[in-house]
């Protein structure tokens, strides 16, 4: 594992640019693609420590990418959170049930994003958590 790697998954760009930014913020350090088409293989070839996932992007959801990624590397796959704007009903509860190791609700602020971010990266089981703020 690449202790210090994350892999931010988010379709808008400024998005993106920001979550790299507060990364910098930190001794993590971030690969940051454009949607989900490569995650499995850089998560395979990279092993971060941590990925964080939109779950609303053209094409296949974060549900769909994250499905795809415990697939191919099983318990080996690193903790996954998920980005999203949504209040749906349950939606923390299905995020759990799927496997995400938490939720980090947008928009929330620098210091909610650094606690989700080193939480999810520390070593060790993980109960699933909800970032809000």
């Amino acid at each position: 594992m690449t202790e210090n790697l994350v892999v931010v998954v988010d379709d808008n760009a400024a998005n993106r640019e920001l979550y790299r930014d507060l990364l910098d913020m930190t001794p993590f350090s971030a690969i940051a693609l454009d949607c989900g088409n490569t995650v499995v293989q850089v998560v395979r070839e990279n092993r971060p420590g941590l990925v964080l996932m939109d779950l609303h992007m053209p094409g296949r959801s974060g549900l769909d990418i994250f499905a795809d990624l415990r697939a191919a590397l099983g318990d080996a796959s690193p903790p996954v959170l998920a980005l999203t704007a949504s209040n749906l009903p349950d939606l923390a509860k299905n995020l759990r049930q799927a496997g995400f190791a938490g939720l980090v609700s947008k928009p929330c602020g620098v210091a909610t994003f650094i606690e989700a971010v080193t939480w999810g990266m520390a070593e060790g089981p993980k109960s699933f958590r909800v970032f809000n703020g």
